[in-house]
């Protein structure tokens, strides 16, 4: 009879064992102290010792901590209180999050020894192995795999839950597995992100790219339109644009208007102005935007005719259709509606009036700052959304000034960059992460044109084995989980699942084998921030390592040490190099490129090192400047308001049901939207949103996070009233995927005809409910048309008290 330790996640803890009890009872002195000893013992401790780490989850900020430890051991974790007390100062603070680092090392949760399932996928049944154990069957069944369907057969999946380290617990293509799979002959690529798929694709069919200002010029702006952004909430740490956000208007006194389905936190302190909307329907507001400044002649048709192509019919291409430049589109002589306020109001619920005033000021009041979230991307037609709301920064002509914007997420002003450890890739198939559950049970039928395969027309096999490393996209950040869940537990579709975390998660469920990583308080390596510096504070942390390990737990370069020995590539791996070995020949081969960089021996030394203010970047400076000279990376070298690759993918694409590809940035009735005729079952809009107490799902084991940051169902008072809802009423979400029950909470800080809860939380079904209110568990699977994301902001449900 096989003997097991029953691991399996269980909401707010794990199963704990004696044994792991009486190890940490043990740093306390034991239990069987009497007052005497215990007093005696007390009087012996050794002095606090204060290293330097990072919080490296995927929120953008990348915050150093100082970590206090006596005897080994984290007693409690700070953050940058050096220099002086000021904006200008540079104190770069860790928000809550990161503060919560000793709970990360010391969790019920925490992953400790190396497991191996020996109940169903998805049951979360393992038992523990040894280390050689783990090495050995894992390296036997990657030859097999190899063997038997090649090495694009091989995928790592797209995860966040560390992001930024240079050679620890960091993720995908710069992880030491990309460079152990490289040499051992390569793997399956990914594209496009989770959290930017939609609003990267679209901007690179209108800007060639996605130049956004600095936060910081926003302090010469006269007014400044935030569409579904939210820096003090998803970005607040003291490194992040939340901090740099409130500086910035507070130097400008700028009027601010935000405009979101949601009363976020951004909007509290430095908001004059929100304007709720209907999910989704941000391109039919624009629309009627341009149709009043067209009616009005508020446009800047200067900057129109010499910087964009297609927003009038003089501007389009020689090959485009008659009436199919924008402005066409807005007038009604593209389909024969005319984009009129009152046209919109009816899709957006913002009352008309308010949509030709807000017009009015939009074009009046100049510089205009006008940005995006990534929320409003998120949807299933969220590339139009995200091409439409950079349009109207292209009708006023607020790009390349300081005060303006393009209508991307605010941008950054600095990267030092650090040089990674090298890994090229022989195998050049990429498929969009999104797709990677299709790429398990029909990726040989996968091609380029029908699902957005890069590198090849059509992929040569299907995943059999995957790596999920550091990360809870497997299933938990994926898209109806159920379904998920049915492609996962088929054993015969992928092979074999490798998880590598520092905790268990609802991904690691679906796991054959999981091995416990080191956290970045547990090994030294560098933390940078994956979207760069803003302008007013630029910095390198170098994590010194605090603690060993806990447990069996390793760094990940150890595992893949292991592993190359024996797959017969050891030395071709390491090139007999250690982890710190990398990491100095690393930061001193980047030194070369960039001469602000202190030694080596001084980062190891320092911890954290910051750097002297830059410049803001204004965004498109130079091509305002010297179109010709400067010219974009888009095919016409300028901005395409009308896209000629769109208007080629429109004709050789081919799409879903239901969907569509326009070369113009027109408003698209998205799937679960609010013109959907599914709407008449399920009368509510719904999405999940990121907020102050995880990031994505990372932070959700942290119980102390979890009890000052509940998890809720927003609803809107009138929506409550007749489902007979009151706040704290246990409440069913549901539609045709799933069914999530959480805690209701009343509020008109959600518009009407609209729920919300926050995104993340770790999905737990109990008779084929999510009790753990995870949002994903309603998401549609379907990727979007043109970047085959993920638009799971794009869902219908009704509400219903228990």
């Amino acid at each position: 009879m096989i003997k097991y330790f029953v691991t399996k996640y269980k909401g707010a803890h794990m199963q704990q064992n004696r044994r792991d009890f009486l190890k940490w009872s043990s740093l306390f002195g034991g239990l069987a102290l009497t007052p005497m000893q215990l007093s005696s013992n007390l009087l012996k401790t050794s002095p606090m010792i204060t290293k330097w780490a990072g919080c490296n989850v995927n929120c953008g900020t990348k915050c150093p901590i100082k970590v206090h430890t006596q005897d080994g051991v984290v007693k409690y974790v700070s953050t940058d209180n050096e220099g002086e007390d000021e904006f200008d100062a540079r104190q770069v603070r860790a928000c809550i999050r990161g503060r919560s680092s000793r709970y990360k090392v010391y969790n019920a949760n925490r992953l400790k020894r190396p497991l191996k399932r020996v109940g169903k996928r998805g049951e979360g049944k393992f038992m523990p192995i040894s280390w050689e154990q783990a090495f050995d069957e894992i390296a036997s069944k990657m030859k097999e795999v190899k063997e038997k369907y090649g090495n694009e057969a091989f995928f790592i999946t797209y995860s966040t839950g560390s992001y930024g380290s240079l050679l620890g617990n960091c993720y995908g293509s710069l992880s030491p597995f990309a460079r152990l799979l490289t040499l051992y002959g390569g793997y399956l690529n990914y594209y496009n992100s989770y959290s930017t798929a939609q609003i990267t694709n679209a901007m690179n069919y209108f800007y060639g790219g996605s130049p956004a200002s600095d936060i910081a010029t926003l302090r010469s702006a006269k007014l400044a339109i935030f569409f579904g952004a939210n820096h003090v909430e998803t970005r607040m740490g003291g490194g992040g644009i939340g901090y740099a956000y409130h500086k910035a208007l507070e130097e400008s006194g700028c009027k601010i208007i935000h405009i979101d389905p949601r009363y976020n936190d951004s909007c509290i302190g430095h908001c004059d102005e929100w304007i709720p909307i209907a999910p989704g329907t941000d391109a039919a507001l624009i629309a009627a935007l341009a149709y009043v400044m067209i009616k009005e002649n508020l446009l800047d048709r200067k900057f129109l005719d010499t910087y964009t192509i297609g927003f009038s019919e003089n501007t389009l291409p020689s090959d485009a259709p008659k009436n199919s430049s924008y402005e066409s589109y807005v007038l009604g002589t593209y389909d024969g509606i005319e984009k009129t306020p009152e046209w919109a109001s009816k899709i957006t619920k913002i009352p008309s009036r308010h949509i030709t005033q807000l017009a009015r000021e939009i074009a009046l009041t100049k510089p205009c700052f006008i940005e995006q979230g990534w929320g409003v991307q998120r949807h299933s037609n969220g590339e139009q959304n995200a091409r439409a709301i950079a349009t109207l920064a292209c009708m006023i002509g607020s790009i390349g000034i300081e005060g303006g914007n393009t209508g991307c997420r605010t941008g950054t002003s600095v990267y030092y960059d650090l040089m990674t450890i090298p890994c090229e890739n022989p195998i050049k198939d990429s498929i969009p992460c999104f797709l990677y559950t299709d790429a398990i049970y029909r990726g040989k039928e996968m091609t380029d044109l029908s699902d957005g395969v890069r590198g090849t027309k059509q992929l040569k096999q299907n995943i059999k084995f995957i790596f999920n490393i550091s990360g809870n996209c497997l299933t938990n950040q994926h898209s109806t989980i159920k379904e998920v869940d049915r492609i996962l537990s088929d054993e015969s579709l992928c092979e074999c699942i490798v998880d590598i975390n520092v905790t268990r998660t609802p991904s690691n469920n679906y796991a054959d084998y999981i091995l416990p990583d080191a956290t970045t308080l547990e090994q030294e390596d560098f933390i940078l921030p994956s979207a760069g510096y803003y302008s007013n504070r630029p910095y390198i942390i170098y994590c010194q390592k605090a603690i060993e390990p806990v447990g069996e737990a390793k760094p990940i370069y150890e595992m893949c040490i292991e592993l190359a020995k024996r797959l017969g590539i050891e030395q071709e791996f390491s090139e007999g190099k250690t982890q710190k070995d990398w990491l100095k020949y690393l930061y001193e081969e980047s030194m070369k490129k960039n001469l602000l960089l202190p030694s080596f021996e001084e980062m190891c030394e320092k911890g954290l090192v910051k750097f002297d203010p830059v410049k803001p970047v204004v965004a498109l400076e130079s091509f305002i400047k010297d179109p010709i000279n400067h010219p974009l990376k888009t095919p016409s070298g300028k901005i395409e308001i009308y896209s000629n690759e769109l208007a080629k993918m429109q004709k050789t694409w081919k799409l879903r049901e239901g969907q569509q590809i326009v070369p113009i940035p027109v408003f698209e009735s998205q799937r679960e939207g609010i013109l959907d005729p599914l709407k008449e079952k399920y009368p509510l809009q719904f999405y999940g949103y990121h907020y102050k107490g995880r990031t994505h799902s990372s932070f959700w084991e942290i119980p102390q996070i979890r009890e000052t940051n509940p998890q809720e169902i927003w609803i809107n008072p009138i929506d409550a009233q007749a489902r007979g809802i009151k706040t704290g009423d246990m409440i069913q979400v549901r539609n045709d995927l799933g069914i999530i029950q959480g805690m209701a909470k009343v509020t008109p800080k959600i518009i009407p005809g609209c729920a919300v809860t926050p995104q993340g939380a770790w999905a737990k079904y109990e008779n084929g409910i999510d009790v753990g209110t995870c949002v994903n568990s309603l998401a549609s699977i379907v990727p979007t048309a043109i970047s085959k994301g993920n638009g799971q902001h794009s869902i219908l449900v009704e509400i219903a008290k228990v």
